[in-house]
């Protein structure tokens, strides 16, 4: 016996796909790029702590804020189990800012992340909760 699906049948299957919440692709290259190396450093971070984070950092946050500095700025804040996803992306030159969301055991939260382009395609962390306590 063979199966075939009527178009009305598909019907529910292509609503569910279009209103799904699932972010559709940006177009902008940049993006995609500011996606990428927000997942990593989420994920460096969940995994390693503070000290996971640094490796994501601008130059000139990482000449004024060792990875010692970095983790007792962040010491109050929690760390995250999980990266979940960048949403908000806000290009302006060379500069990004961008919506992170991070899993917590019971819950996600949503952060402002800044960035800046250190060269074409390298963005690099500049601006984050509990950074300004490494300013020093």
């Amino acid at each position: 016996m063979r199966l075939s699906l009527a178009p009305a049948a598909l019907l529910p299957l292509a609503l569910a796909i279009a209103c799904s919440d699932e972010p559709n692709v940006p177009e902008d290259e940049r993006v995609r790029q500011i996606e990428g190396v927000a997942a990593l450093a989420s994920n460096a971070y969940s995994a390693a702590g503070p000290e996971g984070l640094y490796d994501y950092l601008a130059k000139d946050v990482a000449a004024e804020c060792s990875k010692e500095d970095l983790s007792k700025a962040l010491e109050t804040e929690p760390v995250p189990d999980g990266f979940r996803r960048v949403s908000n992306v806000q290009l302006d030159g060379s500069k990004a800012r961008a919506t992170v969301t991070q899993l917590f055991v019971e819950e996600e939260r949503q952060v402002e992340w800044s960035f800046v382009l250190e060269d074409e395609t390298n963005w690099r962390l500049i601006d984050f909760p509990g950074r300004e306590g490494c300013a020093d």
